[in-house]
C-alpha cells in the first residue's frame, strides 16, 4: 500500500491552505470592545432596597413566632412532666394553647404592619 500518492498530497495541501486561511481571518478581526456597563434605574434600586427590608422584617417576625412556639412547647412539656393531677396537666395544655394563640396574633399583627409586598416598577418602553 502506497501512502504518498497524488491524491494524498493534494488533500494535505488543501488542508494546509484551509488551516492557514483560518488563522489569517482570525488575525484580521478587531479586538473586542469594552462592554457597556448597565446601571439600574433609581426606581429599581429603590425597589430592591424596599424588598430587602420587607423580607428582613417578615423573616424576623416569623422567627419570633417560631421561638415563641418553641418556648411554649418546652414550657408545656416540663409542666406536664411535673404535674401530678389530671387538672394540672389540662391547665398546662390550656396555657400552651393560649400561648400559641397569642403568638399567632402577634405574628399576624407584625406581618400586617409590614403592609403589602413592594411592587416592581414598570420598565419604560424602548
Amino acid at each position: 500500500m502506497k501512502f504518498i500518492s497524488a491524491q494524498n498530497v493534494a488533500l494535505l495541501v488543501a488542508a494546509g491552505l484551509i488551516a492557514s486561511t483560518g488563522t489569517a481571518i482570525a488575525a484580521d478581526t478587531p479586538a473586542p470592545t469594552t462592554t457597556k456597563t448597565h446601571t439600574p434605574s433609581p426606581e429599581i434600586v429603590a425597589f430592591k432596597a424596599a424588598i430587602a427590608q420587607y423580607r428582613t422584617n417578615r423573616e424576623a417576625s416569623i422567627n419570633a413566632f417560631k421561638s415563641a412556639i418553641a418556648t411554649a412547647k418546652s414550657t408545656k412539656e416540663s409542666a406536664i412532666k411535673a404535674a401530678t393531677t389530671p387538672e394540672a396537666k389540662a391547665a398546662a395544655r390550656t396555657a400552651f394553647q393560649s400561648a400559641v394563640t397569642a403568638a399567632k396574633a402577634t405574628r399576624d399583627a407584625a406581618v400586617a404592619a409590614l403592609g403589602t409586598k413592594p411592587v416592581r416598577p414598570v420598565q419604560p418602553a424602548k
